[in-house]
């Protein structure tokens, strides 16, 4: 057969093995750090399909330096860590498995949100150093509040559904809304600034593209209600970290809550990890074990089918077929 696979970074051991079907499966360095070009080329350099999570930096000078890559299949989200034009321009499907985790990272974010209202870290760091219950630190009510989600997609689709039965207002920001799914969780749509001037809590739930890049910077900011918390499960450059953290700081944010970053893994001194106001947790909306298999289940069937001389499913780049040889 001679055929190898490559799981850059491995969660689901078991399922990843079920590619022996079509190849030698072998696993990369956990140790290996992220923007480790070289690394990453010896790791796939002969490899005939790699199967990939967030980590690493595919590059059109890595992905040239893999002559035999029939397919990249990433678990989870569209990938953001892709040179997509150069893997279409080579010919390499790039997929992804929808919806996978879209339940995770919805729960992820109304605990966020919940986190926020109810001051949880700090009530809970006060009461371990001796404290109590005091007259300056009030939890508020998710009830009745307006939420704005950016993003309908399969995540923030959930969290509507999730955030029903706390009889909150809707709105949603999506320049590719299904008007009907919208309707269907009780979600206004709206234009992204009137979400911004309206939400009392804002939740980012959308994938990183040069139109949401710093989407939130000091002009989204300054429309805001003084007070506004905002919740980023989507991903670290959809915020302008300088400009967050200067709201935070003067109280127009009352609370940020991120589990993604611009730099992750976030130096140690990013001032975002060290604020009373802000929540973070790292990158795990979609850890979770019922989504990671999902996600490793769908990269690797992905790869199975192509490696079996079969269409990839879930593309996205469709235009890849235009170039292959």
């Amino acid at each position: 057969m001679n055929r190898t696979v490559v799981v850059v970074e491995s969660f689901e051991r078991d399922i990843h093995m079920t590619m022996r079907e079509v190849g030698e499966v072998r696993f990369g360095n956990p140790a290996m750090k992220n923007n480790d070009e070289a690394a990453l080329i010896d790791l796939i350099k002969d490899a005939d399909a790699v199967c990939i999570t967030s980590r690493g930096a595919f590059t059109k000078k890595v992905l040239q330096s893999a002559p035999k890559l029939r397919i990249i299949a990433k678990c989870g989200a569209p990938p953001s860590n892709v040179d997509i034009a150069a893997a279409t321009e080579l010919g390499i499907p790039v997929t992804w498995t929808p919806g996978s985790n879209a339940i995770s990272v919805a729960e992820h974010a109304l605990t966020l949100i919940l986190a926020a209202l109810k001051l949880l870290p700090q009530t809970m760091k006060d009461l371990q150093n001796g404290g109590w219950h005091t007259s300056d630190k009030k939890a508020s009510e998710l009830t009745g509040r307006t939420v704005g989600i950016v993003g309908l997609g399969q995540a923030g689709f959930q969290l509507a559904k999730m955030l029903k039965p706390f009889n909150v207002e809707i709105l949603c920001y999506d320049p590719y809304i299904d008007v009907e799914k919208a309707r269907e969780v009780g979600a206004k749509p709206v234009e992204r600034n009137e979400l911004f001037a309206k939400s009392e809590i804002i939740s980012l739930n959308c994938q990183s593209s040069p139109e949401t890049y710093h989407m939130i910077n000091e002009e989204a900011l300054s429309l805001m209600r003084p007070g506004v918390y905002i919740v980023n499960t989507g991903r670290g450059a959809l915020i302008d970290e300088v400009a967050l953290n200067a709201a935070v700081d003067s109280g127009r944010v009352a609370c940020a809550a991120l589990d993604v970053f611009e730099e992750e893994p976030p130096k140690k001194d990013n001032p975002l990890l060290n604020k009373e106001k802000i929540i973070v947790t790292p990158h795990m909306a979609g850890w979770a074990g019922e989504a990671l298999v999902r996600e490793a289940k769908g990269a690797a069937d992905e790869i199975i089918r192509v490696l079996n001389g079969l269409a990839p499913i879930n593309v996205a780049n469709p235009d890849y077929i235009r170039f292959l040889k």
